[in-house]
């Protein structure tokens, strides 16, 4: 028989615990919560969420439980035809808005008319979207939305995070199958103008902020005309070499924004020293951060023989790992000349290996990761101006451009085609919603005896036989913790409440917002509110 869909209503939730006193704060209202990233953020920089709006109800106890101060409401806030629905503009005012918006390319007609008419993109048959809509679209609303909020409320500031792609919002450009003409981006600014607001576009890079993964996003941050300008240039103290100083980093671009509105760092930004120009890099944090090297997970040549199928040829073979999978996983570890281990998306048509040195990947909903090790005790040695050698269960300084780090033991790669591993001075790039990064490490012993250690290190690995290196994939908490979330990792007990299924946890951590991100832009907008300077 097939399947019934279950017609469920909007639920209000009452926050299970009262705030101590109602102005303590500066108000915020957070739809699309998810797990709460931005939440996180923005209440560490001083903000109070009075409530908080998502239609998935496993999220919503997530956030409640890290958040019972908050009033929820499980509801669908873009489609009315849906028995969940609720109207964004019966919520509570507030301070400030946040939110994350879908960059689908709506057409700006059914734009146009959806806001006019009070309704939302679901009220007009838009031929594209209805054939090319995901589940991932569904869990996020539309831009109009916000739009509908500020109109009825005004809230003083309004923070919206989506990809950088919501620049090329709008019809498709003919010929093309994916990238619009962003005409329904730009209408979408003017209609928020209209409102009374100025706003800057932020692009920022996660990993700059404390997070061990390369995430590039946007942010849109707007405010009432009649506040002050608040301070958002990102200026992180780096290290300039040229100068031979420590300066105060210039975020600068390199080539503008692309047709696509994509913006990565790296690629069409990347930040200078205010005196010589030159190009520096800010610190950063290693995906090594996140990952527990005290579980190495499994020899490969331990792992029982499985016949693997070409879905090309039909040709079977027998291996410990699909044939490309184990080719990718030799093909890193001899291209990172100390190796020790990598990561690898395993899922990805795209992506690329990389030293644990680096950041993570953009972390996705269905995104999981696996580490190739060495194997064995592994021993971690610093070696900077500043730098002391560290165990494994201290925790990493945030990585420089002057720093010198080096690992005795691990890796990550991707499993799918069109990989290629990268050296550990680059960031992790995205990684797609099918990769799944994995873990790869050898195993061995140096005399101790031998002078260039480096160079035998070498030879061993040169050596090695795939088989006996470790392969295994990340857990839920390693990937939360490198999505920025404190949760318990390595047996320290983190504040970050979360349950359920592997699969349910990376799909939350996948969708949310970079908490620290959050923290600084919040901290930058926040003092504004009351006619002070912006936080240096």
């Amino acid at each position: 028989m097939p399947k019934t869909k279950v017609r469920t209503v909007a639920q209000h939730r009452p926050a299970k615990r009262r705030r101590r006193f109602r102005h303590d704060d500066p108000t915020a209202v957070h739809l699309f919560s998810g797990f709460g990233g931005l939440t996180e953020g923005i209440e560490e920089a001083g903000f109070t969420t009075i409530l908080a709006a998502n239609h998935n109800t496993y999220k919503v106890e997530i956030h409640e439980a890290n958040h019972p101060h908050v009033e929820h409401w499980r509801a669908d806030l873009v489609d009315t035809d849906a028995a969940d629905y609720h109207d964004a503009r019966d919520l509570p005012a507030a301070d400030m808005l946040a939110a994350g918006v879908s960059c689908k390319n709506h057409s700006r007609a059914n734009s146009e008319r959806a806001y006019a008419t009070g309704g939302t993109l679901f009220d007009t048959y838009d031929e594209e979207y209805e054939s090319g809509v995901t589940r991932s679209e569904r869990d996020r609303a539309t831009a109009n939305c916000v739009l509908h909020y500020a109109a009825v409320h005004h809230p003083r500031l309004i923070l919206v995070e989506c990809t950088t792609q919501l620049y090329s919002w709008g019809p498709l450009i003919p010929g093309s199958k994916k990238i619009g003409d962003g005409s329904t981006y730009r209408w979408w600014l003017k209609e928020i103008e209209k409102l009374g607001y100025k706003h800057k576009v932020l692009y920022l890079n996660s990993m700059f902020f404390g997070v061990g993964q390369s995430r590039n996003r946007g942010y849109w941050v707007f405010w009432d005309k009649n506040l002050p300008d608040p301070d958002l240039e990102h200026r992180p103290e780096s290290w300039c070499e040229g100068c031979q100083t420590t300066v105060e980093a210039r975020w600068t671009w390199k080539t503008g924004i692309p047709l696509t509105g994509t913006v990565d760092y790296g690629k069409q930004y990347h930040y200078t020293c205010p005196s010589c120009r030159a190009e520096v890099v800010p610190p950063f944090t290693p995906s090594l951060d996140a990952i527990d090297l005290s579980n190495i997970g499994t020899r490969i040549g331990d792992r029982p023989l499985k016949a693997h199928t070409d879905k090309k040829t039909g040709h079977v073979t027998w291996g410990h790992l699909a044939p490309a999978t184990m080719e990718r996983a030799d093909r890193a570890r001899r291209k990172f000349g100390q190796f020790p281990a990598l990561l690898m998306p395993a899922k990805a048509q795209r992506g690329s290996e990389r030293h644990i040195w680096q950041p993570m990947a953009t972390q996705t909903s269905q995104q999981e990761a696996a580490l190739l090790s060495v194997g064995g005790a592994l021993a971690v040695a610093v070696n900077n101006y500043q730098g002391i050698p560290r165990g494994l269960d201290e925790a990493l300084p945030t990585q420089c451009g002057s720093e010198t780090i080096g690992i005795v033991s691990t890796g990550i790669l991707p499993y799918r085609k069109n990989t290629i591993p990268t050296m550990h001075s680059e960031a992790m790039p995205t990684v797609t919603a099918e990769q799944i990064p994995a873990l790869i490490s050898a195993t061995g012993s140096i005399d101790q005896g031998v002078d260039d250690w480096a160079a035998e290190w070498r030879r061993m690995l040169a050596d090695m036989p795939i088989e006996d290196c470790y392969l295994r994939m990340l857990n839920s908490n390693e990937i939360g913790r490198g999505c920025g979330f404190d949760v318990t990792w390595s047996g320290k007990e983190g504040k970050f409440v979360v349950w359920g299924s592997e699969r349910d946890r990376v799909d939350g951590y996948g969708n949310a917002v970079s908490p620290p991100v959050g923290t600084w832009i919040g901290s930058r907008i926040r003092p504004i509110l009351h006619g002070q300077e912006a936080a240096a």
